[in-house]
């Protein structure tokens, strides 16, 4: 049990980012790693044969919320093998870079370019500026390029916008010197773009971050509910133990993996400022209330008709990138 004599901001601040670093993984996490050890191990084993085959992609598809970013993120940087872009280090097996605004071809290429060092040193045309990504990207050994938040380079394009992106994509996946699989985050508009072609849809696995259901993942937000309850050092609230408050939960988070998981930090983060020893509903009642300024009639942790409260609206679907972090899991 929390110690209240003992506890300050420092401490609190110190537990919650703890708490926010441990990553919980999922089944579409573990088809994720899955499919890329796949596409790591094919790249590999063409570069020792020689071989100058088209590279594939991966598109990695959620809601906002969701948690793809904080599963991307770990993807690579706990991978045992992958190399990441160092100081000092010539190979650089895997760029990264969330989609600049605005979302311009040109933009994202000099984005690449200054992820793998080589800053542009004037302004160059869009078809230069590629031309260097794909002369860079074998400079540094390349074998993945991950595009956050990709379906902006597509939707609300014109129609020659949006061809562009798709055969500059496909240009890297084929490219004669030096083929650079992709990897994909985003919305599910990204799959507007992917499907928009046959031969990028033909190059693409799909990995879906599905919505979280009661039905289906009752389980899985219970066991994630103990887990950092557990490791907070609260008690917990009787009423808090019962299907009834963990399907508000999850209604109160529209149903989103990522959310969820933000809204029980942030109600264990209430409870330690109140210096309470028991966590309690009032708590994520309160937290919601901070998150959307709602009155309690609004409040699915209050209301007693909460399943008709549309919380999109009600929070104005906040648009959290991602608010779960990575780290080890529960």
């Amino acid at each position: 049990m929390i110690d209240k004599h003992k506890v300050n901001s420092d401490d609190i601040d110190l537990q919650i980012a703890e708490l926010r670093s441990a990553f919980v993984s999922h089944q579409a996490f573990q088809n994720l790693e899955m499919i890329f050890d796949r596409h790591l191990r094919r790249r590999r084993a063409a570069i020792r044969l020689g071989n100058r085959s088209e590279a594939r992609g991966i598109a990695l598809i959620g809601a906002s919320g969701s948690g793809k970013s904080t599963a991307a993120d770990r993807l690579f940087d706990n991978h045992p093998s992958l190399i990441l872009p160092t100081e000092g280090q010539d190979v650089a097996e895997v760029i990264r870079l969330q989609v600049p605004s605005p979302a311009t071809l040109k933009n994202v290429g000099a984005t690449i370019l200054s992820g793998l060092g080589y800053p542009l040193a004037r302004d160059k045309s869009a078809a230069i500026i590629w031309t260097q990504v794909r002369q860079f990207l074998q400079l540094r050994s390349t074998l993945f390029v991950h595009l956050d938040e990709a379906q902006d380079l597509y939707i609300s394009k014109g129609i020659k916008a949006r061809n562009d992106v798709v055969n500059t994509l496909k240009s890297l996946m084929n490219d004669k010197d030096w083929p650079v699989g992709l990897v994909l985050s985003g919305t599910p508009d990204l799959i507007k773009m992917i499907n928009s072609d046959v031969q990028l849809k033909r190059r693409m696995d799909v990995v879906h971050l599905d919505a979280v259901s009661w039905i289906s993942h009752a389980a899985d937000v219970k066991g994630l509910f103990a887990g950092f309850v557990s490791k907070s050092g609260l008690g917990n609230d009787v009423e808090l133990g019962e299907d009834a408050f963990l399907k508000r939960l999850v209604h109160a988070d529209g149903n989103e993996f990522g959310l969820i998981i933000d809204m029980i930090l942030c109600g264990i983060e209430e409870a330690l400022y109140v210096e309470s020893d028991q966590l309690k509903l009032v708590h994520f009642a309160e937290a919601f209330r901070r998150k959307s300024g709602c009155i309690p009639a609004f409040n699915p942790f209050l209301a007693e008709d909460y399943r008709t409260i549309d919380v999109k609206a009600v929070m104005g679907w906040l648009e959290l990138n991602d608010p779960s972090s990575s780290g080890a899991r529960i």
